[in-house]
């Protein structure tokens, strides 16, 4: 008998990284889960390797940390699931059955709609979240053209092929296939804390080596990162660096540095939704112009990328130095805003215990 079912996902406020964006479709689906997304994502570092570098946010991450809202989401080796299932796509249905969404490394040469769809082997991850017998298509979300994230119809034939189609490193991340699931418990158990965000918010302006609160499980570095807003500088440094033909450096980190300030908006308005805490509205104003100008530098790049204009490489230098001025100011109010909220409100409490 033929059979279908399609879990729930949503669109997240961060798709610039795989690793990111699968977890957190999954997340955006639960209200309570989005107290917990929403209390992270603050601070930005540059992980630093003798060949290449990466701008990431420094949050755990279900791949290595526990995230509670998805805790117990089990990672199976690929070897387990060829010994225990006839196929993977018979294993990835009965996962979908049991309300698990399967996310995996495969090859996008079979994968339609992503750049190298019959055209060249790329190993890449994506998301399975529904499958239908009768047409025989598997529910997917993926980075498709132009490596945007959206969702598509796999067959299960071509499934099947992707997934044998690659060599996975047993000891890495490719060797591995994970199955998550909002744990119903622990989703409801963690409170959005304005405090904490708060604290990430300085560690974010004033540049602190946030991996300070995780040594026990931070892999050690022969380059130590670059942390918060002097991610700004790190960027500028590189961009002159190609400018004068030194080294050249791809869109990612500028797509990153725009999708942060969005989510740092999303927030800010989550918040007053929410009622944990109201910025004014002047800095509400002035972070909304930080997220526009952070959108422009990336379309500078992008520019750049495509034209190979330097004047475009010039006009962002500059835009990412006055960014990085403008985004400092309004954090540094946000801070003063929530300092003196707090002392108001200590200053109230003892106002009131001195009159009873």
């Amino acid at each position: 008998m033929s059979n279908r079912k399609v879990l729930p996902i949503a669109t997240p406020d961060l798709t610039s990284y795989a690793h990111l964006s699968y977890f957190l479709s999954i997340m955006y689906t639960d209200k309570d889960a989005l107290r917990w997304v929403y209390s992270h994502y603050i601070q930005l570092h540059v992980r630093h390797w003798s060949d290449t570098s990466m701008v990431d946010y420094f949050t755990q991450n279900p791949d290595v940390h526990l995230v509670p809202t998805v805790g117990g989401s089990p990672r199976l080796n690929r070897g387990f699931v060829k010994r225990w299932a006839p196929s993977f796509g018979e294993f990835v249905r009965r996962s979908i059955d049991d309300g698990q969404y399967v996310v995996t490394f495969v090859d996008d040469y079979y994968i339609p709609g992503t750049v190298a769809y019959q055209n060249r082997s790329n190993p890449h991850g994506l998301m399975i979240y529904g499958y239908d017998d009768d047409s025989r298509m598997f529910h997917v979300s993926a980075y498709l053209a132009n490596q945007s994230y959206g969702n598509t119809l796999v067959s299960y034939d071509d499934m099947e092929m992707a997934y044998q189609g690659i060599d996975p490193d047993p000891f890495n991340y490719t060797g591995y296939l994970h199955l998550y699931r909002l744990n119903e418990t622990f989703k409801s158990l963690y409170p959005f804390q304005v405090p904490w965000v708060m604290e990430q918010m300085e560690d974010y302006l004033y540049a602190r080596p946030s991996s300070r609160r995780l040594l026990a499980f931070e892999e050690p570095h022969d380059i130590p990162p670059t942390w918060g807003i002097e991610t700004y500088d790190w960027m500028i440094h590189e961009s002159e660096r190609q400018l004068a033909r030194q080294t050249f450096v791809d869109h990612r980190p500028f797509y990153v540095l725009w999708e942060h300030k969005k989510m740092m908006n999303r927030r800010l308005a989550y918040m007053e939704e929410e009622g944990y805490f109201t910025f004014s509205g002047e800095v509400a104003a002035e972070y909304r112009e930080v997220e526009q100008s952070a959108m422009l530098a990336r379309n500078l790049k992008l520019k750049h990328m495509m034209s190979n204009d330097d004047r475009h490489m010039v006009q962002l230098i500059d835009r990412l130095k006055a960014l990085k001025s403008a985004e400092s100011l309004v954090i540094e109010r946000m801070l003063e805003e929530y300092e003196r909220s707090i002392r108001t409100q200590d200053e109230n409490a003892r106002r009131l215990e001195h009159t009873r």
